[in-house]
Formats: C-alpha cells, structure tokens, sequence
C-alpha cells in the first residue's frame, strides 16, 4: 500500500508542476501576444500620421488646410518639416531598418517617389510580408506628380 501511495503522490505532484509550468509559459505567451499587438498598433497609427505629414509636405496648400483640422499646432511647412524630422528621430525605437532609411531618403529629398518607397517600406513592416505592390507599382502615382 505505502507503493500506492507514493505513486499516487507522485503524479500529484507531476500534475500540480505541469499545471504551474502551463500556467507559467501560458502567461509568458500571452504577454508576449499582448506587446505585439501593442506594437503593432503603435506602427500602424504613426506611419499613418507620417504619411499625412509627407504628402502635407509635398503638397503644402491643401495639406495645411486639412492638417488644422486634426492639428492645429502645424500652421507653417516648417513645422510640419520639424514634425517629420521628429517622427523620423522616434521611429529608431519602432521601425524597421528600411522604413527608417526611406523616410531619411524622404526628409533629405522629398518628392513623390520617395513618399512611395517610405509607403512600400512601412507597408512590408506593418504586415511581415513581401508584396507584389511596390515601388515601381506606386510610381504611377509619384511620376504624374513628380
């Protein structure tokens, strides 16, 4: 009987340790799901607000006027060019390496093709993936503006 009772108390314990490290790595896990998202969603809005910044860049009169709306402390080109250099500076701590060369390829010359390949770049880090659309896609739109 007392070999029962060891048996009975080891798989006991074995479950109890089972259920902990479940528990433990099930916690872990979900945290980890739980900052990506975060991440995420981080990227998602400021490469949003960064593009509106861009194209209010390139294009200062009608961007201006529909900047005030959702910011009104951006009244001038320069401080929408201060803007972007901000985004740029604060996007080391997110961003991948490429969407942190395109838009310093953007800051050092903006045009349409440049906003393109920053668009491209954010685009493939946003969703981890290849896309058939790209720059060369894109540059319909950057070369009738262009």
């Amino acid at each position: 009987m007392s070999e029962t009772v060891a048996v009975v108390v080891s798989v006991v314990a074995a479950l109890g340790v089972g259920g902990i490290l479940g528990a433990y790595f099930r916690s872990v896990f979900e945290r980890r799901r739980e900052v990506k998202e975060q991440e995420h969603e981080l990227k998602r809005r400021r490469y949003g607000c960064t593009l509106i910044l861009m194209i209010t860049k390139l294009d200062p009169e009608t961007g201006l006027r529909h900047l005030a709306e959702i910011r009104s402390d951006l009244r001038t080109a320069e401080d929408v060019d201060k803007e972007i250099e901000t985004e740029l500076l604060n996007s080391v701590l997110f961003a991948s390496d490429e969407v942190i060369e395109s838009l310093s390829d953007f800051v050092r010359n903006p045009s349409y093709r440049s906003y393109v390949k920053a668009a491209v770049s954010m685009r493939e880090d946003l969703w981890g993936k290849r896309t058939r659309v790209d720059e060369k896609l894109l540059n319909v739109f950057a070369t009738e503006r262009d």
